[in-house]
């Protein structure tokens, strides 16, 4: 294990459980937000914890960077024969991703658009505590899942982008492009080539779950770059998010540090007040209030959007990382002579995970390859080689990270609004034969009983 372990700047232990709120969980980590005294290292920071298993014996639930860099990931459950008796001050490598952050993600978004993240020092007391906490605010479903890791001795700080004052929105923007023709069968050719991933996915739960709201929104219109398609892409995310009663993922809207659900009139009025909407002639009810707010909504978001590079950096990365589309990769997986897999075997399987120093050698490849003239790529793009299989198999997991992160808009008072990207974590390999799979059903599922009128998906930025 190679990666560098500074000594944690934070001690958390220093602070009091009761100065930690919780905010959310995903399926490796926790999350809480410091709501304590002023302090100059935890003020606007929340606090992130890796998770074992509830269940005994608990096990230790893996990313991929924790598999491809071998960290000794075991818990030191006593009932597993673990040793407890290590001092505090043992050392601990740290989180993966903070280094994945500094040595490759920044490197491809402006840093200032990305969170800060630092190794914090924690004790096994102070996080026994915050889990006794932690677990009132917690959603039973997740209880019986899954617990805090309180034998870790290094969490992760990282910037607070909801707060506890203002408003903040989570956009999870999804696919930015249409994929290269090049590479699709002529079973798919006609469909992939005309709708986006999203609106087909879009199709297919609709045609699961009839009862469930169908959005109207498509990611290339919120990608475009032009003013009035943006628009339309933010009253399509609201329209989705009122009519899905907040469930939808793709728009989360947080009034002073709540996840706001449309009916929760008090929070609505509150964003009506940061939105500076007058007060003479407010809306009482509820489809009132959302009717006023959503133009002055949508003008805030607009110029954020459009002035900052985010989208744009997003939308390039994912079309440059992904040229053969899951189709031409699967191709040159299964024709390649040097896979030490059946050629039946979807692509990916049998394959390691990726180390960072392998993402480091990756990422100066693509920066070469992004200095060749267009037709040049195009050209390498139309006829790829096995000799690059491993390199065209990085690219996709790489894109597919793009795909699938979120930005989050935040509007704090007496402050300028700030847009950053989260969830950029590495993708795990193992996942590439289900997105084959996937792929396949979306497609099968939207040429079947897809919208023949629906107009095509357009994929034109404009820079």
């Amino acid at each position: 294990m190679s990666l560098p372990n500074p000594v944690p700047k934070a001690d958390v232990s220093q602070t009091h459980p009761r100065d930690w709120s919780y905010v959310s969980e995903g399926g490796a980590t926790i999350v809480f937000s410091y709501t304590g005294p002023p302090s100059k290292e935890f003020s606007g920071t929340v606090l992130r914890l890796r998770k074992i298993t509830a269940e005994p014996p608990p096990k230790q639930i893996y990313k991929p960077l924790d598999i491809a860099e071998g960290i000794d990931q075991a818990s030191s459950e006593e009932d597993e024969g673990y040793d407890t008796s290590s001092s505090e001050d043992e050392d601990e490598p740290d989180d993966p991703t903070i280094a994945f952050q500094s040595r490759i993600t920044s490197k491809l978004i402006p840093p200032e658009h990305l969170p800060r993240l630092e190794p914090a020092k924690l004790k096994r007391h102070f996080l026994e505590k915050l889990a006794k906490r932690g677990d009132k605010k917690r959603p039973e479903s997740r209880k019986d899942v899954d617990r805090i890791d309180t034998h870790k001795k290094k969490g992760v700080i990282a910037t607070d982008l909801i707060g506890a004052t203002g408003w903040a929105v989570e956009i999870k923007p999804k696919w930015a492009f249409l994929p290269n023709p090049a590479h699709l069968s002529d079973k798919t050719k006609g469909t992939k080539a005309s709708y986006c991933r999203f609106c087909m996915h879009t199709h297919q739960r609709f045609i699961k779950s009839p009862s469930k709201f169908k959005s109207e929104y498509c990611p290339l219109d919120l990608f475009s770059g032009d003013r009035e398609r943006v628009r339309k892409a933010l009253r399509d995310l609201w329209n989705s998010w009122v009519g899905s009663n907040g469930t939808i993922n793709n728009l989360k809207i947080f009034v002073h540090g709540s996840n706001i659900p449309p009916n929760d009139l008090p929070h609505l009025h509150m964003l009506y007040d940061d939105l500076k909407l007058p007060d003479e002639g407010r809306p009482t009810s509820g489809s009132g209030l959302l009717e006023a707010i959503l133009p002055a909504f949508t003008d805030a978001l607009l110029p954020v959007l459009l002035d900052t590079p985010v989208l744009a950096t997003l939308a390039k990365l994912q079309r440059t990382l992904d040229p053969l589309d899951i189709e031409g990769l699967s191709k040159l997986w299964k024709t390649d002579p040097n896979t030490q897999t059946p050629s039946s075997a979807a692509v990916g399987v049998g394959s390691r995970e990726v180390k960072l120093a392998e993402w480091e050698t990756f990422l100066d490849e693509y920066f070469t390859e992004m200095k060749k003239p267009k037709e040049d790529l195009e050209r390498e793009w139309a006829n790829p080689t096995h000799a690059r299989l491993r390199y065209y198999l990085l690219a996709y997991l790489m894109s597919a990270t793009f795909k699938d992160c979120s930005v989050i808009l935040r509007f704090a008072p007496g402050e300028g609004p700030t847009i950053t990207a989260i969830d950029l974590d590495p993708k795990s390999v193992d996942r590439l034969a289900k997105w084959e799979k996937l792929d396949n059903e979306i497609v099968e599922c939207f040429t079947e009983s897809g919208d023949k009128a629906k107009p095509a998906c357009v994929d034109a930025r404009v820079e």
